[in-house]
Protein backbone atom coordinates (compact mmCIF):
# COMPACT_ATOMS: atom_id res chain seq x y z
CA UNK A 1 0.00 0.00 0.00
CA UNK A 2 1.54 3.70 -0.65
CA UNK A 3 2.89 5.91 2.11
CA UNK A 4 0.98 8.93 2.55
CA UNK A 5 3.03 11.03 0.30
CA UNK A 6 2.32 9.16 -2.74
CA UNK A 7 -0.70 7.17 -3.15
CA UNK A 8 -2.84 8.40 -6.03
CA UNK A 9 -6.75 9.26 -6.72
CA UNK A 10 -6.72 5.76 -9.39
CA UNK A 11 -5.82 3.99 -6.04
CA UNK A 12 -7.79 5.47 -3.51
CA UNK A 13 -11.29 4.73 -6.15
CA UNK A 14 -9.41 1.26 -7.36
CA UNK A 15 -9.75 0.45 -2.95
CA UNK A 16 -13.13 1.42 -2.80
CA UNK A 17 -14.41 -0.77 -6.02
CA UNK A 18 -12.59 -3.78 -5.14
CA UNK A 19 -15.29 -3.52 -1.57
CA UNK A 20 -18.33 -3.61 -3.41
CA UNK A 21 -19.29 -7.28 -3.14
CA UNK A 22 -17.99 -7.51 0.46
CA UNK A 23 -20.02 -4.26 1.23
CA UNK A 24 -23.03 -5.34 -0.87
CA UNK A 25 -22.81 -8.76 1.03
CA UNK A 26 -22.74 -7.01 4.64
CA UNK A 27 -25.02 -4.65 3.86
CA UNK A 28 -28.29 -6.84 5.05
CA UNK A 29 -26.76 -7.41 8.00
CA UNK A 30 -26.03 -4.06 8.56
CA UNK A 31 -29.08 -2.59 8.02
CA UNK A 32 -30.71 -5.14 10.70
CA UNK A 33 -28.31 -4.14 13.12
CA UNK A 34 -28.53 -0.64 12.77
CA UNK A 35 -24.93 0.52 12.03
CA UNK A 36 -21.95 -0.32 10.01
CA UNK A 37 -20.10 -3.08 10.56
CA UNK A 38 -16.74 -2.98 13.01
CA UNK A 39 -15.24 -4.74 10.08
CA UNK A 40 -16.36 -2.26 7.27
CA UNK A 41 -14.59 0.29 9.66
CA UNK A 42 -11.85 -1.45 9.59
CA UNK A 43 -11.75 -1.80 6.09
CA UNK A 44 -11.78 2.28 5.49
CA UNK A 45 -9.64 2.41 8.00
CA UNK A 46 -7.03 0.00 5.79
CA UNK A 47 -7.40 1.77 2.84
CA UNK A 48 -7.02 5.14 4.25
CA UNK A 49 -10.32 6.42 3.19
CA UNK A 50 -10.69 8.42 6.58
CA UNK A 51 -6.90 10.01 5.71
CA UNK A 52 -8.50 11.72 2.20
CA UNK A 53 -9.22 15.08 3.39
CA UNK A 54 -6.70 14.76 6.61
CA UNK A 55 -3.69 17.17 6.32
CA UNK A 56 -0.35 15.30 4.99
CA UNK A 57 1.27 16.79 8.13
CA UNK A 58 -0.81 14.48 10.35
CA UNK A 59 -0.86 11.58 7.94
CA UNK A 60 -3.11 12.27 5.85
CA UNK A 61 -3.25 12.59 1.80
CA UNK A 62 -4.77 16.36 1.28
CA UNK A 63 -6.80 15.05 -1.69
CA UNK A 64 -8.80 17.58 -3.50
CA UNK A 65 -12.43 17.33 -3.51
CA UNK A 66 -13.49 15.40 -6.68
CA UNK A 67 -11.40 12.21 -4.68
CA UNK A 68 -13.76 12.12 -2.00
CA UNK A 69 -16.62 12.18 -4.19
CA UNK A 70 -15.83 9.64 -6.17
CA UNK A 71 -14.48 6.58 -3.29
CA UNK A 72 -17.37 7.58 -1.82
CA UNK A 73 -19.85 7.08 -5.02
CA UNK A 74 -18.14 4.10 -5.60
CA UNK A 75 -18.81 2.40 -1.52
CA UNK A 76 -22.38 3.72 -1.92
CA UNK A 77 -22.85 1.13 -5.12
CA UNK A 78 -22.19 -1.90 -2.44
CA UNK A 79 -23.91 -0.01 0.88
CA UNK A 80 -25.26 3.40 0.97
CA UNK A 81 -24.44 3.20 4.71
CA UNK A 82 -21.26 2.74 4.62
CA UNK A 83 -20.97 5.31 1.86
CA UNK A 84 -22.83 8.08 4.58
CA UNK A 85 -21.25 6.94 7.21
CA UNK A 86 -17.40 7.50 5.44
CA UNK A 87 -18.32 10.79 3.45
CA UNK A 88 -19.81 12.51 7.08
CA UNK A 89 -16.53 11.09 9.33
CA UNK A 90 -14.08 11.89 6.71
CA UNK A 91 -15.79 15.05 5.24
CA UNK A 92 -14.80 16.57 9.00
CA UNK A 93 -10.89 15.93 8.47
CA UNK A 94 -11.42 19.00 6.02
CA UNK A 95 -13.13 21.23 8.60
CA UNK A 96 -10.15 20.31 11.31
CA UNK A 97 -7.85 21.53 8.87
CA UNK A 98 -9.06 25.00 8.88
CA UNK A 99 -9.24 24.92 12.81
CA UNK A 100 -6.61 26.93 15.08
CA UNK A 101 -3.58 25.08 14.64
CA UNK A 102 -3.31 24.71 18.82
CA UNK A 103 -6.41 22.66 18.82
CA UNK A 104 -5.51 20.48 16.01
CA UNK A 105 -2.16 19.99 17.48
CA UNK A 106 -3.39 18.93 20.48
CA UNK A 107 -6.19 16.87 19.02
CA UNK A 108 -3.34 14.84 16.79
CA UNK A 109 -0.88 14.51 19.86
CA UNK A 110 -3.64 11.94 21.86
CA UNK A 111 -4.38 9.61 18.31
CA UNK A 112 -3.54 10.88 14.81
CA UNK A 113 -6.10 8.86 13.83
CA UNK A 114 -8.92 10.12 15.69
CA UNK A 115 -12.34 10.66 14.19
CA UNK A 116 -15.10 13.14 13.98
CA UNK A 117 -18.85 12.99 13.71
CA UNK A 118 -21.36 15.90 13.40
CA UNK A 119 -24.98 16.54 14.98
CA UNK A 120 -27.82 18.98 14.82
CA UNK A 121 -29.46 20.37 17.38
CA UNK A 122 -33.38 19.08 18.03
CA UNK A 123 -35.81 21.44 19.38
CA UNK A 124 -35.00 20.48 23.22
CA UNK A 125 -31.23 22.04 22.10
CA UNK A 126 -30.58 25.03 24.10
CA UNK A 127 -27.10 26.97 24.21
CA UNK A 128 -25.89 29.82 26.10
CA UNK A 129 -22.69 32.27 25.82
CA UNK A 130 -20.62 32.20 28.80
CA UNK A 131 -17.31 33.85 29.71
CA UNK A 132 -14.72 32.08 27.06
CA UNK A 133 -17.18 29.91 25.19
CA UNK A 134 -20.72 28.55 25.91
CA UNK A 135 -22.60 25.68 27.45
CA UNK A 136 -24.41 23.33 25.60
CA UNK A 137 -27.58 21.19 27.23
CA UNK A 138 -30.07 18.74 25.72
CA UNK A 139 -30.37 16.74 22.38
CA UNK A 140 -28.44 17.00 19.18
CA UNK A 141 -29.77 14.70 16.52
CA UNK A 142 -28.53 12.78 13.06
CA UNK A 143 -24.83 11.79 14.36
CA UNK A 144 -24.48 9.67 11.65
CA UNK A 145 -20.96 7.51 12.46
CA UNK A 146 -20.98 8.01 16.10
CA UNK A 147 -20.38 4.65 16.96
CA UNK A 148 -16.46 5.21 15.24
CA UNK A 149 -15.87 8.93 16.45
CA UNK A 150 -13.95 10.08 19.40
CA UNK A 151 -15.74 13.66 18.75
CA UNK A 152 -18.75 15.20 17.94
CA UNK A 153 -19.24 18.69 16.26
CA UNK A 154 -22.33 20.02 17.42
CA UNK A 155 -24.23 22.34 15.20
CA UNK A 156 -25.05 25.44 17.31
CA UNK A 157 -26.93 28.61 16.84
CA UNK A 158 -26.96 31.43 18.88
CA UNK A 159 -29.37 34.50 18.29
CA UNK A 160 -27.95 38.04 17.25
CA UNK A 161 -30.54 40.85 17.42
CA UNK A 162 -31.96 41.81 14.28
CA UNK A 163 -30.01 39.05 11.83
CA UNK A 164 -29.90 35.22 11.45
CA UNK A 165 -28.18 33.43 14.30
CA UNK A 166 -25.00 33.03 13.85
CA UNK A 167 -23.68 29.46 13.57
CA UNK A 168 -20.52 27.65 14.74
CA UNK A 169 -19.16 24.38 14.46
CA UNK A 170 -18.16 23.38 18.43
CA UNK A 171 -16.32 20.70 19.05
CA UNK A 172 -16.58 18.03 22.13
CA UNK A 173 -14.80 14.69 22.95
CA UNK A 174 -17.32 11.77 23.38
CA UNK A 175 -16.72 11.86 26.71
CA UNK A 176 -18.51 15.18 27.21
CA UNK A 177 -21.62 13.31 25.38
CA UNK A 178 -24.38 9.95 25.85
CA UNK A 179 -25.35 8.37 22.67
CA UNK A 180 -28.78 7.34 22.76
CA UNK A 181 -29.73 4.41 21.02
CA UNK A 182 -33.18 5.97 18.86
CA UNK A 183 -31.78 5.63 15.08
CA UNK A 184 -35.23 3.07 14.30
CA UNK A 185 -35.65 4.39 10.35
CA UNK A 186 -36.78 3.16 6.84
CA UNK A 187 -33.63 4.21 5.35
CA UNK A 188 -29.90 4.59 5.68
CA UNK A 189 -30.95 2.44 8.92
CA UNK A 190 -27.13 1.16 8.96
CA UNK A 191 -25.53 4.86 9.14
CA UNK A 192 -26.22 4.42 13.33
CA UNK A 193 -27.14 7.92 13.23
CA UNK A 194 -28.13 8.50 16.77
CA UNK A 195 -28.44 11.45 19.03
CA UNK A 196 -26.37 12.03 21.81
CA UNK A 197 -27.20 13.97 24.87
CA UNK A 198 -25.13 16.93 27.13
CA UNK A 199 -25.90 18.28 30.03
CA UNK A 200 -24.88 21.48 30.88
CA UNK A 201 -21.22 20.99 29.03
CA UNK A 202 -19.09 24.12 28.82
CA UNK A 203 -17.47 24.37 25.37
CA UNK A 204 -14.72 26.73 24.85
CA UNK A 205 -14.34 29.44 22.29
CA UNK A 206 -10.91 28.13 20.63
CA UNK A 207 -12.95 24.51 19.87
CA UNK A 208 -15.97 26.77 17.97
CA UNK A 209 -15.77 27.89 14.29
CA UNK A 210 -18.30 30.24 13.22
CA UNK A 211 -19.12 28.69 9.50
CA UNK A 212 -19.93 32.36 8.40
CA UNK A 213 -16.17 32.79 8.42
CA UNK A 214 -15.34 30.20 6.35
CA UNK A 215 -16.38 30.98 2.68
CA UNK A 216 -13.14 30.61 1.18
CA UNK A 217 -9.72 31.53 0.96
CA UNK A 218 -7.05 31.26 3.81
CA UNK A 219 -8.23 29.66 7.33
CA UNK A 220 -6.43 29.50 10.91
CA UNK A 221 -5.06 26.48 9.66
CA UNK A 222 -3.52 27.75 6.31
CA UNK A 223 -0.51 28.65 8.63
CA UNK A 224 -0.10 24.80 9.41
CA UNK A 225 -1.30 23.53 6.05
CA UNK A 226 -0.56 26.19 3.36
CA UNK A 227 -2.77 23.54 0.64
CA UNK A 228 -5.49 25.04 -0.86
CA UNK A 229 -7.99 22.46 0.61
CA UNK A 230 -8.10 24.02 3.49
CA UNK A 231 -9.27 27.47 1.50
CA UNK A 232 -12.42 25.93 0.04
CA UNK A 233 -15.45 27.21 2.00
CA UNK A 234 -16.78 24.86 4.03
CA UNK A 235 -20.79 25.44 3.59
CA UNK A 236 -21.22 25.73 -0.08
CA UNK A 237 -19.14 22.53 -0.53
CA UNK A 238 -21.18 20.80 2.07
CA UNK A 239 -23.63 19.38 0.46
CA UNK A 240 -21.51 16.83 -1.53
CA UNK A 241 -21.57 15.28 1.80
CA UNK A 242 -24.34 13.94 1.12
CA UNK A 243 -24.89 14.26 -2.65
CA UNK A 244 -21.91 11.85 -3.23
CA UNK A 245 -23.35 8.84 -1.47
CA UNK A 246 -27.12 9.17 -2.97
CA UNK A 247 -25.14 8.86 -6.26
CA UNK A 248 -23.32 5.58 -5.14
CA UNK A 249 -26.74 4.10 -4.16
CA UNK A 250 -28.13 5.03 -7.30
CA UNK A 251 -25.48 3.62 -9.35
CA UNK A 252 -25.76 0.41 -7.13
CA UNK A 253 -29.50 0.44 -7.77
CA UNK A 254 -28.66 0.58 -11.71
CA UNK A 255 -26.25 -2.32 -11.29
CA UNK A 256 -28.75 -4.23 -9.11
CA UNK A 257 -31.00 -4.06 -12.32
CA UNK A 258 -29.11 -4.70 -14.55
CA UNK A 259 -28.01 -8.14 -12.82
CA UNK A 260 -31.48 -8.69 -12.80
CA UNK A 261 -32.48 -7.71 -15.87
CA UNK A 262 -30.01 -10.40 -17.52
CA UNK A 263 -32.01 -13.09 -18.79
CA UNK A 264 -34.77 -12.44 -16.81
CA UNK A 265 -38.65 -13.21 -18.79
CA UNK A 266 -41.89 -11.57 -17.99
CA UNK A 267 -45.04 -14.35 -17.57
CA UNK A 268 -45.52 -13.99 -21.25
CA UNK A 269 -42.22 -15.94 -21.58
CA UNK A 270 -40.72 -12.41 -23.76
CA UNK A 271 -36.83 -11.34 -23.04
CA UNK A 272 -37.21 -8.34 -21.17
CA UNK A 273 -33.67 -7.55 -22.33
CA UNK A 274 -35.08 -7.51 -25.64
CA UNK A 275 -37.55 -5.11 -24.47
CA UNK A 276 -37.45 -1.47 -25.63
CA UNK A 277 -39.68 0.13 -22.94
CA UNK A 278 -36.74 -1.68 -20.84
CA UNK A 279 -33.72 -0.41 -23.00
CA UNK A 280 -35.14 3.82 -22.39
CA UNK A 281 -35.59 3.47 -18.97
CA UNK A 282 -32.04 2.09 -18.26
CA UNK A 283 -30.45 4.63 -20.28
CA UNK A 284 -32.37 7.46 -18.98
CA UNK A 285 -31.49 6.51 -15.34
CA UNK A 286 -27.96 6.45 -16.68
CA UNK A 287 -28.03 9.51 -18.12
CA UNK A 288 -28.98 11.14 -14.87
CA UNK A 289 -26.67 9.32 -13.29
CA UNK A 290 -23.61 10.72 -15.73
CA UNK A 291 -25.14 14.39 -15.54
CA UNK A 292 -25.42 14.25 -11.39
CA UNK A 293 -21.66 13.30 -11.69
CA UNK A 294 -20.81 15.79 -14.05
CA UNK A 295 -22.58 18.33 -12.04
CA UNK A 296 -20.57 17.19 -8.97
CA UNK A 297 -17.22 17.09 -10.26
CA UNK A 298 -17.16 19.83 -11.96
CA UNK A 299 -17.84 22.09 -9.59
CA UNK A 300 -15.54 20.22 -6.99
CA UNK A 301 -12.56 21.20 -9.62
CA UNK A 302 -14.13 24.96 -9.75
CA UNK A 303 -14.02 24.88 -5.59
CA UNK A 304 -10.93 23.59 -6.06
CA UNK A 305 -9.30 26.63 -8.58
CA UNK A 306 -10.40 29.27 -6.46
CA UNK A 307 -8.96 27.44 -3.56
CA UNK A 308 -5.51 26.97 -5.30
CA UNK A 309 -5.33 30.80 -5.80
CA UNK A 310 -6.75 31.64 -1.86
CA UNK A 311 -9.68 33.44 -3.06
CA UNK A 312 -13.43 33.50 -2.30
CA UNK A 313 -15.45 33.03 -5.02
CA UNK A 314 -18.64 35.05 -5.63
CA UNK A 315 -22.05 34.46 -3.51
CA UNK A 316 -23.81 33.93 -7.19
CA UNK A 317 -20.77 30.89 -7.42
CA UNK A 318 -21.07 29.52 -4.00
CA UNK A 319 -24.45 29.55 -3.93
CA UNK A 320 -25.31 27.68 -7.33
CA UNK A 321 -22.75 24.94 -6.09
CA UNK A 322 -25.69 24.02 -3.04
CA UNK A 323 -27.55 24.22 -5.66
CA UNK A 324 -25.84 21.49 -8.34
CA UNK A 325 -25.28 18.98 -5.63
CA UNK A 326 -29.19 19.08 -4.66
CA UNK A 327 -30.15 18.80 -8.29
CA UNK A 328 -27.99 15.92 -8.67
CA UNK A 329 -29.87 14.66 -5.81
CA UNK A 330 -33.01 15.02 -7.62
CA UNK A 331 -31.01 13.48 -10.33
CA UNK A 332 -30.18 10.41 -8.84
CA UNK A 333 -33.62 10.00 -6.87
CA UNK A 334 -35.45 10.56 -9.92
CA UNK A 335 -32.95 7.37 -11.55
CA UNK A 336 -34.33 5.12 -8.85
CA UNK A 337 -37.11 5.52 -9.45
CA UNK A 338 -37.29 4.98 -12.59
CA UNK A 339 -35.96 1.67 -11.91
CA UNK A 340 -38.17 0.79 -9.53
CA UNK A 341 -40.80 0.41 -12.03
CA UNK A 342 -38.60 -2.40 -14.05
CA UNK A 343 -37.95 -4.14 -10.66
CA UNK A 344 -41.88 -6.15 -10.63
CA UNK A 345 -43.01 -7.69 -8.12
CA UNK A 346 -40.66 -10.23 -7.36
CA UNK A 347 -38.05 -7.80 -5.98
CA UNK A 348 -40.74 -6.49 -3.34
CA UNK A 349 -38.94 -8.12 -0.41
CA UNK A 350 -37.84 -6.04 2.33
CA UNK A 351 -34.58 -8.22 2.04
CA UNK A 352 -33.76 -7.51 -1.33
CA UNK A 353 -30.82 -5.61 -2.06
CA UNK A 354 -32.52 -3.45 -4.83
CA UNK A 355 -35.44 -2.34 -2.22
CA UNK A 356 -32.57 -1.23 0.30
CA UNK A 357 -31.05 0.63 -2.29
CA UNK A 358 -34.69 2.80 -3.31
CA UNK A 359 -35.07 3.11 0.83
CA UNK A 360 -31.94 4.35 1.32
CA UNK A 361 -32.17 6.94 -2.31
CA UNK A 362 -35.24 8.09 -0.42
CA UNK A 363 -33.32 8.21 2.81
CA UNK A 364 -30.68 10.10 1.31
CA UNK A 365 -32.79 12.94 -0.47
CA UNK A 366 -34.58 13.94 2.31
CA UNK A 367 -31.61 15.26 4.01
CA UNK A 368 -32.10 18.94 4.41
CA UNK A 369 -28.54 20.39 1.91
CA UNK A 370 -30.13 18.18 -0.49
CA UNK A 371 -33.63 19.69 -0.14
CA UNK A 372 -34.11 21.11 -3.78
CA UNK A 373 -36.58 23.60 -3.19
CA UNK A 374 -34.77 25.05 -0.64
CA UNK A 375 -31.50 25.60 -2.65
CA UNK A 376 -33.61 25.96 -5.82
CA UNK A 377 -35.07 29.00 -3.99
CA UNK A 378 -31.26 30.54 -2.73
CA UNK A 379 -30.19 30.22 -6.02
CA UNK A 380 -33.22 31.94 -7.80
CA UNK A 381 -32.95 34.58 -5.21
CA UNK A 382 -29.22 35.67 -6.01
CA UNK A 383 -29.77 35.31 -9.42
CA UNK A 384 -31.38 38.95 -8.43
CA UNK A 385 -29.42 40.27 -6.29
CA UNK A 386 -31.36 39.31 -2.88
CA UNK A 387 -29.41 38.03 0.10
CA UNK A 388 -29.29 33.91 0.31
CA UNK A 389 -32.22 32.35 2.52
CA UNK A 390 -29.32 30.93 4.53
CA UNK A 391 -26.51 33.07 5.31
CA UNK A 392 -23.62 30.65 6.12
CA UNK A 393 -23.22 29.91 2.13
Amino acid sequence: MSSAANVTREELVGRAQDMIPTLRARAGAAEAARRMPDETHRDFMDAGFYKIYRAKKFGGYEMPIRVMVEVVSEIGRGCGSSAWVLSNIAGHEKSHGMRDPAVQTEIRAKDPEQLTCAAFPSREAKVRRVDGGIVVDGMWNFASGVDFADWCELNVFLPREGRHPEHFFALMPKADYEVIDDWFVTGLAATGSRSVKVSEVFISERMMMPSENFRGGPTPGSTLHPGPLYKAPIWATGGKMFSAPLLGIARGALDLTLDNLGGRRAVTGADLAQQQSVHMRLAEAEAELDAAAALMLTDADIVMGYAELGEIAPLQERVRWRRSDAYAGKLCLQAVERLHALAGARRLASTDPFQRHWRDAHAAAAQISLAWDVMATNSGRVMFGLAPGDPRV
